[in-house]
Parts: structure tokens; sequence; C-alpha cells
């Protein structure tokens, strides 16, 4: 901005103090522009982790539901058309199907407590995962050491037509 002394057109116009302003302008808006930006990268990953995580938590209880209790299974047979289940059976599947998905897991991942089976016929697999976001020194201290992240999902297995075979 131009400061004239004479009038808008006269001489005697000297230059005013908002040189370089426009560059310390850009360079903020830049700043706040690359800070949104590994929010948004750290955010995703973490919600990418998650999803992962659930996925995971579904297909071990969708093997562990198959997990069959071989002692209530002999001594009582199937209850009302489903696999019996035992707590250590899920369990065991649950960790036995989590070291078989090799890379498709998140580093920390556990079966936590609460994997089982509540009622001996549904397969309840828990479980828990630390994931620290991509640029975890930007986040606030609280977060630097990564996000606790559980999924828990539930399953049935049917036994169909075991009374009609006469076993």
């Amino acid at each position: 901005m131009r400061r004239c002394a004479g009038g808008v057109r006269g001489g005697g116009c000297e230059e005013g103090r908002d040189e370089g302003r426009i560059a310390l302008l850009s360079l903020g808006f830049a700043l706040v522009a690359l800070v949104l930006v590994l929010v948004v990268v750290s955010a995703s990953a973490v919600h990418l982790q998650r999803k992962r995580l659930y996925a995971l938590a579904d297909s071990a209880a969708a093997d562990a539901a198959d997990a069959l209790d071989e002692e209530a299974y002999f001594t009582t047979g199937p209850a009302a058309g489903a696999v019996p289940l035992s707590d250590a059976s899920v369990r065991a599947s649950a960790q036995e199907h989590v070291r078989a998905a090799g890379a498709a897991r998140p580093a920390g991942l556990r079966v936590a407590a609460g994997t089982g089976s509540p009622d001996g016929r549904t397969a309840v697999v828990v479980l828990s995962a630390v994931v620290v976001p991509p640029f975890a020194a930007l986040v606030p201290e609280r977060f630097a050491g990564g996000v606790e992240l559980r999924a828990s999902s539930r399953a049935v297995a049917r036994l169909e037509g075991v009374a009609a075979a006469g076993g």
C-alpha cells in the first residue's frame, strides 16, 4: 500500500509496511493445510486398522463357532441344533485364528477377556490391539503411545439335520 503526501497521483509517495505480509500469510495457510493433511492421514490409518480388527474378529468368531467342545458333545449331545461350545474351545480357536492371520493382523493384537461362550452355543470373540498413528509425534502425549482398539463379534454354528440322521 502506498502513502502519498501530495495526493493520490502526485509525487512524494513512499512504500507502506505491507511488503511481505502475503508471503507470511501464504506460509501460515500452507502450515495449517499440512497439519490438516497429517491429522486426516493419521485418523484414516487408525480407522483402517479398526476396520481390519473388526474383520479379523468376525472371521475369528465364525471360525470359533464350530470349535466343538468334544466332551460336552459326547456326554450331552448337540444342544438345540447348535454346536456345543466351551470358553476354552472358543478361546483356543480364536487364538489359533489370530496366529494364522499373519500380515492381516495389527501389531500388538491379542485375544482379550470376554472371549468365550456365554451360553454354550454362541462364540464371542473380543480382540484388542494398540495402534500407533503414523504421525504420533504431532498428536497430544496421551495418544503418542497409541490408541487401544477393541472389536467383538458373535457367531453361532447351527447343526442342520442332526436329529434326522439319528446320530
